[in-house]
């Protein structure tokens, strides 16, 4: 469904979305809008399914157009035996579907809007027209509209009815006998409809984190939102502050007290908080930082998918920053991942940037209920009061103590016997300030060494790989999973052989886990959505071999199709 924005175009898909997850439909969702607050060409897409989906797929079987502009662009891509509904009052011009297998009706939308007494309405009449075309029951739909004017007084209720019955109507005595195939219902399902960033808090809350700072950028300011929604039930507390700068200060602060604080942000924001990773960095925080990626540089495209930060995740902060870049693979892992992000970071006294895109932060996917006991805390080494030896004066406790495995046993702050001191400088193992070549060189290996074992402790990438011996391996990140998961599928079905790993550990790179699956493939494929091929680069800095690797692009603002995919690997078959 396209049109303006503050057209109610969202409200009507999620009605739509909501509904049909509840009745056990698996759904994903896309919505497309340009970073105003009103105005400007918007859509919202469905794709509905019996089984678990992870894309937008390709094609439309239902257009339903509140302006031209909607018929314009998207026109194209109705399928054979698929309807566009468009309103009679933009004039639509059919003309270029005469002869193809489409069927073109042109209704009176805001005309009908009009009879219940305002174009405001428009929304709900095109809703009754998607639930006539599609065959729904109207009783779960109407009980939703009641439910969503509920606040409002009960004319505007009865309108709104109204408008969904003339909408409904209208498709109805339009299509007489025509018979329209719909889907068959599915079984029941436990699951959850939400965005990733919504996964992202809730994963945030599962793994006891009760303090986040953060300031509103889009689009990551949904995480924030459901935080501030839900603080007073949990006895949490969430800051807005005054700029990126001081947020990732603040939840620094939190992060030293002993609580597991964190702050969310996109590109521009993560840029600002640079100079405070590296101080988190020397002083052996675990701090984590979500980063939900936009389209850039600067503010570029604020509300388009790109996954362009992974230089600036793994690069951008100064000195030799040891830190900890993950991502994750679905909309689910945003909850489980998160989770294991704040272990990580425990684990490992070190940053952890967590890196979804705006395809699985802004758009709603349906996921199988959450397990709450599926990831454990693990605080790594927070030392307990009684466990800490009597310090004799003027002894600190060794906060930074070098240890084999680089990890050094941790207090919180006034704890018995735990005094230390945690500054930017470069220190001894008291946190004392010191600047000697052997204690440098020492402390910098030490935060160094501890990241070796990560690989080990965290499963670095999904492994769809079913072959000992492939044609192509393919490797994605974030959301392009499902468009490649469905290529793989009917390479699978041709009988070409193509591995896939979906790659979460971005930093430390896993070269040793993944170097088997690189060889056992006569060719790469790396599939990102950036011009510069940053993920390939660290394939490149990183592995054997790297003459096998090429790069499928995408930074045109749009989500990962399978034909762009299938199409990137036949060209390297």
């Amino acid at each position: 469904m396209g049109g303006q924005q503050g057209e109610g175009i969202e409200s009507c898909g999620e009605i739509m979305a909501t509904i049909l997850a509840k009745e056990g439909y698996s759904l994903y969702s896309q919505r497309l809008f340009a970073s105003r607050i009103k105005g400007g060409h918007t859509t919202f897409a469905l794709r509905v399914a019996l089984e678990q989906i992870m894309s937008i797929g390709e094609g439309v079987d239902f257009l339903l157009s509140l302006d031209q502009e909607t018929v314009d662009m998207h026109g194209s891509e109705v399928r054979d035996g698929g309807y566009i509904i468009c309103d009679s009052k933009v004039n639509p011009d059919f003309s270029k579907f005469e002869g193809t297998k489409i069927n073109c009706l042109s209704l009176p939308i805001s005309e009908t809007a009009m009879k219940q007494g305002s174009l405001l309405m428009r929304n709900i009449v095109a809703l009754g027209m998607s639930v006539a075309l599609l065959g729904f029951d109207t009783k779960m739909f109407k009980d939703a509209i009641t439910e969503k004017f509920a606040k409002k007084s009960q004319e505007i209720i009865d309108k709104n009815l109204a408008a969904f019955d003339d909408g409904h109507s209208l498709v109805m005595e339009k299509l007489g006998d025509v018979e329209i195939d719909t889907l068959p219902a599915p079984g029941k399902k436990d699951q959850m409809f939400l965005l990733g960033n919504e996964a992202c808090a809730l994963g945030a809350i599962a793994a006891g984190s009760r303090f986040m700072a953060s300031y509103p950028i889009t689009p990551a300011s949904e995480v924030m939102e459901y935080m501030i929604k839900t603080m007073d039930k949990l006895g949490s507390t969430v800051v807005q502050t005054e700029d990126e700068i001081a947020a990732c200060m603040t939840a620094m602060g939190g992060v030293y007290a002993g609580v597991r604080g964190f702050t969310c942000t996109s590109g521009p924001g993560l840029s600002l908080m640079a100079e405070s990773l590296s101080m988190a960095s020397m002083a052996e925080l675990p701090m984590v930082v979500i980063d939900v990626q936009r389209s850039g540089p600067s503010t570029g495209m604020a509300t388009k998918v790109e996954q362009s930060d992974i230089d600036a995740a793994c690069y951008n902060a100064h000195g030799d920053y040891s830190g900890i870049v993950i991502s994750p693979t679905s909309i689910e892992e945003c909850f489980y991942e998160i989770q294991k992000a704040f272990n990580l970071a425990e684990m490992y006294q070190c940053p952890v940037i967590f890196m979804p895109d705006l395809q699985q932060g802004l758009n709603k996917q349906s996921v199988p209920s959450f397990d709450l006991n599926r990831v454990p805390i693990n605080r790594g080494k927070m030392m307990k009061e009684a466990e800490l030896p009597e310090l004799v004066q003027p002894n600190y406790f060794k906060r930074f103590e070098l240890t084999e495995d680089g990890i050094s046993p941790r207090t919180i702050p006034g704890m018995k016997n735990g005094l230390f001191l945690s500054t930017g400088l470069e220190h001894n193992e008291e946190g004392k300030p010191a600047e000697a070549p052997t204690m440098h060189v020492a402390q910098t290996d030490k935060r160094f060494r501890k990241l070796e074992t990560v690989a080990d402790n965290y499963e670095p990438f999904l492994n769809n790989a079913k072959y000992d011996e492939a044609d192509v391996l393919v490797v994605g990140m974030a959301s392009s999973r499902g468009a490649i998961e469905e290529a793989v599928a009917e390479f699978d079905q041709e009988g070409v052989k193509v591995n896939h790993l979906q790659l979460r550990l971005i930093k430390p790179f896993p070269a040793k886990q993944l170097q088997p699956f690189f060889d056992a493939a006569k060719k790469v494929v790396i599939v990102e959505h950036n011009k510069t091929g940053q993920l390939a680069n660290l394939f490149k800095i990183n592995m054997h071999k790297k003459h096998k690797i090429s790069s499928c692009l995408k930074y045109d603002g749009n989500p990962f199709t399978k034909s762009y995919v299938k199409n990137a690997i036949k060209e390297v078959l």
